[in-house]
């Protein structure tokens, strides 16, 4: 009798921990993140889950191809994650359907709240978490990184050269580059955030909410897109990589320099010369620099599981976690309680030159509003940029752009 009345007890137990396992709300991630990236983020997921059992967070790779586009189609027809880690603009697009929630409520709890971490953010980009139509919290940075500029030190070394202050200059030195070397002295990894940095820069503004148009219908637009139309056509700037990345294009020389994410540091493995980085421009005549705020955002999929998220991003972000986040990607944290941090000092005192460069900027870093349109606006300036280069007039470039892009903000 005692050993079937043990068996019946392990079988009981058995089931009771069973149920409590398929109790769990199931919370998952997708991302396209790979090697110590994954690595870390699948480490982070196993370590909050060891430490409940109310919520079991799944981390997901998916493919990089088309991933925005499938995310949009998975959530839209609610299936798809509970949470990504991208950028403002992204959650933008989910915030007139509510497909994306608010966490203001939860990070301003009193029970759960992280009032404390979220208020060490600084100012600007605070900013960009509510600069949404309805003012609502539909995005939190976990990293900062923005562009900077990579640059083949032997070839500047070997013309006399020092990274560009001015970007008439950056022009000048890539002619002056081509002339001598044959090759393209510089190249922009993203062109939209070149072109809505020299908007920035120039004083016009980029978008205005209340009425629903862009701030840069303006001639000082079409003189930036004709200085960069007029350089690619020379030859002077690259428009596109010959291979996939301009990083691949950079190692291998046929471009002298490049304005790109400083995440991308480790990927630069240059054949046979040095490399440095340098700050980008940040100053036309108003000083900005475009900061690259990425981190979780949460869909809409039911309370349980909303709280479940949150409370996942709620530990990504604490110090700890957040610090070591950072160093996976090669990033700046942005919040004041990771930065005052043990776990983030020695990090911080080692900083990488890549770092350095975007840390130098930061005082003047600015946000952009993630209102429903800005994604077009953001396409149409490329698109804008890129058929200058081919050839098209800069005053018929930038009315197509505006046309465009204030019809999507009035959407």
């Amino acid at each position: 009798m005692r050993k079937i009345a043990a068996l019946v007890a392990a079988v009981v137990m058995l089931f009771a921990l069973c149920a409590s396992a398929s109790a769990a709300t199931q919370v998952t991630i997708w991302h396209t993140f790979t090697d110590a990236q994954q690595a870390a983020l699948e480490k982070f997921a196993a370590d909050f889950n060891a430490t409940q059992d109310e919520y079991e967070v799944i981390v997901e790779s998916q493919a990089y191809s088309g991933f925005l586009d499938n995310v949009y189609n998975a959530v839209a027809n609610g299936v798809g994650p509970n949470i990504i880690i991208n950028y403002a603009s992204t959650a933008a697009e989910y915030v007139k359907d509510g497909l994306v929630v608010d966490l203001s409520q939860y990070v301003f709890d009193d029970e759960i709240g992280m009032a404390d971490v979220y208020n060490s953010l600084p100012e600007a980009i605070k900013d960009e978490t509510v600069g949404f139509a309805d003012g609502g919290m539909y995005a939190l940075p976990a990293v900062t990184t923005g562009p900077i500029l990579f640059y083949n030190k032997t070839l500047y070394d070997e013309l006399g050269l020092t990274p560009a202050t001015t970007w008439e200059e950056v022009g000048e030195q890539a002619k002056l580059i081509y002339e001598a070397k044959g090759v393209a002295g510089f190249a922009a990894d993203s062109l939209t955030d070149m072109m809505q940095s020299l908007m920035m820069q120039s004083g016009l503004g980029y978008i205005d909410t209340e009425n629903k148009c862009v701030l840069f219908d303006d001639a000082k637009a079409a003189e930036w897109l004709k200085w960069f139309g007029d350089n690619c056509q020379a030859g002077y700037f690259q428009l596109a990589p010959q291979q996939d990345y301009f990083s691949t294009d950079f190692n291998a020389g046929v471009v002298a320099s490049y304005l790109g994410s400083c995440a991308g540091d480790p990927y630069i493995v240059p054949d046979g010369f040095e490399y440095a980085v340098a700050p980008m421009v940040n100053a036309i005549e108003n000083a900005w620099f475009p900061s690259w705020n990425r981190g979780p955002i949460v869909f809409n999929k039911g309370e349980e599981a909303n709280k479940g998220a949150y409370l996942f991003v709620k530990y990504f972000l604490t110090p700890e976690v957040n610090a070591e986040w950072a160093q996976a990607m090669n990033a700046l944290s942005p919040y004041g309680t990771t930065q005052e941090s043990e776990a983030y000092a020695e990090f911080a005192a080692n900083m990488p030159a890549s770092l350095a460069a975007v840390q130098a900027n930061l005082s003047v870093a600015g946000a952009l509003p993630s209102v429903t349109g800005a994604t077009a606006v953001r396409n149409a300036l490329k698109e804008a940029a890129t058929m200058c280069a081919g050839g098209m007039d800069p005053a018929d470039a930038l009315a197509a752009c505006v046309a465009t892009s204030n019809e999507a903000l009035s959407e």
